[in-house]
């Protein structure tokens, strides 16, 4: 395909000159015409020696990018001739990416091997591809661009992007600093291997007292323990319709997601072995608790790509698979909402089972839209309306996670954005009360 150059629509003007300035005399109009073809056949012989010139691309992408993080795509332009070339290239991103600029004009020396940059920011996650290139290379008389496009189909892994990763290794390293002393309190491990001695604290549990330092030195002293190792966790993903609606702006799926991968990051870096079940209808994935890092990839692989599904939730076969493929002590730690009341009840009663040997924590995202509605105050019939049935759905959900407490089943329900540090904390909290 051949474009004119901004020259050359410059230059396309000089026929009508020559006939206003031959006022309409028939010679003028053979001149102009005689003009005319000249320069559209140095057009076409400038597009044509465009398409010959040789000039190479080549682009060098990440191995994976993360959503919403702008990340660097290269473009190498390999100029091979004796004289400089110019180009503008247009590469095919992502769908849904965001491309800074759009399009890159290019200066290419002659003999000369340059890079050239743009950024790319996605907002999808999953596996994703770049396209084409589509380009424009200008003739060596400046006429005409020769538009063509450039076989450049590569896939690409999009990671999610982890927004409350600081702020979980935050939580992280605080609970283990009141686990080991450095809190002015000093809250330390309640496991079964002893470690050391330290003055009693207020927040100790008595049964931490050691009565014979007590009574030698003549102060209260608290026994250390240190905090068990190599137990077991297996965190239970709901890809189901409960978890399709948003959150600011993302899905509270994808909130649950990036809670997963940190629990798995914290859950490993602790000693444990650590298990993944991704399910909706039916189990989508499963992996068995281990401890080795490579557990974390594992992790990773099997839930970047994941999106929930529009059907109701199987917290029957999910449970009943759970419990079965883990005889030894677990704790299950279940990321799901309660939205949908009928589904949650059946979770209750499954929940049961799993509490008489297994430890259960249930890990909801409070649904900031109901709780807005609620508290708004009605203005009109349909404002009333959405207020009761806003205020309705709320007790439900309350009576719902009061009675899984009243069962044995930890709860957690807390605000998307908070989901994944809260969820770190309880962990460690419940392996420091010696829960597991």
């Amino acid at each position: 395909m051949l474009i004119p150059t901004r020259r050359m629509m410059w230059l396309a003007a000089i026929p009508l000159v020559a006939i206003l300035a031959g006022r309409g005399a028939p010679a003028a109009i053979v001149a102009a015409w005689t003009l005319m073809g000249l320069l559209l056949a140095a057009l076409v012989v400038d597009g044509l020696l465009a398409r010959r010139l040789p000039v190479r691309l080549h682009r060098q992408a990440p191995d994976q990018l993360h959503v919403d993080q702008a990340d660097r795509v290269d473009w190498t332009v390999e100029n091979r001739g004796l004289a400089p070339v110019r180009l503008i290239l247009s590469d095919r991103a992502p769908e849904g990416a965001l491309a800074i600029p759009p399009v890159l004009e290019v200066d290419a020396p002659p003999r000369s091997r340059t890079t050239y940059s743009y950024e790319v920011v996605p907002t999808r996650r999953g596996l994703t591809a770049f396209g084409d290139l589509d380009y424009r290379i200008r003739g060596p008389l400046g006429l005409a661009w020769s538009q063509k496009r450039l076989p450049a189909l590569q896939e690409i892994r999009c990671m999610p992007h982890l927004a409350n990763a600081r702020t979980a290794e935050l939580a992280e390293r605080h609970a283990l600093l009141r686990q080991a002393g450095s809190h002015r309190f000093r809250w330390r491990g309640a496991g079964t291997s002893f470690e050391s001695l330290r003055e009693y604290s207020t927040q100790d549990d008595i049964r931490w007292v050691d009565w014979k330092a007590t009574a030698r030195l003549g102060r209260p002293i608290s026994r250390n323990f240190e905090i068990e190792r190599h137990q077991q966790v297996v965190v239970l993903v709901d890809a189901s319709r409960a978890l399709t609606t948003y959150c600011g702006r993302r899905t509270k799926f994808d909130a649950m997601l990036e809670a997963a991968i940190l629990l798995a990051r914290t859950t490993l870096s602790q000693g444990d072995d650590l298990g993944l079940m991704v399910f909706a209808d039916q189990v989508e994935l499963y992996l068995h608790p281990r401890r080795e890092r490579a557990q974390l990839n594992a992790v990773i692989e099997g839930l970047y790509a994941k999106e929930p599904r529009l059907v109701e939730p199987n917290y029957e076969l999910a449970l009943t698979l759970a419990a079965k493929r883990n005889t030894r002590r677990t704790l299950f730690i279940l990321l799901t909402d309660v939205t949908v009341i009928e589904a949650a009840r059946r979770m209750l009663l499954y929940s049961r089972m799993l509490t008489q040997r297994h430890l259960f924590l249930v890990v909801t995202i409070a649904d900031e839209t109901l709780e807005e509605n609620e508290l708004r105050e009605p203005r009109s019939a349909e404002d009333l309306y959405r207020v009761g049935v806003a205020a309705g759905l709320m007790q439900e959900r309350t009576v719902l996670l009061e009675e899984l407490r009243r069962s044995g089943v930890e709860v957690l329900d807390s605000r998307a954005d908070q989901v994944a540090a809260r969820a770190i904390e309880r962990y460690l909290d419940l392996k420091r009360r010696n829960r597991l």
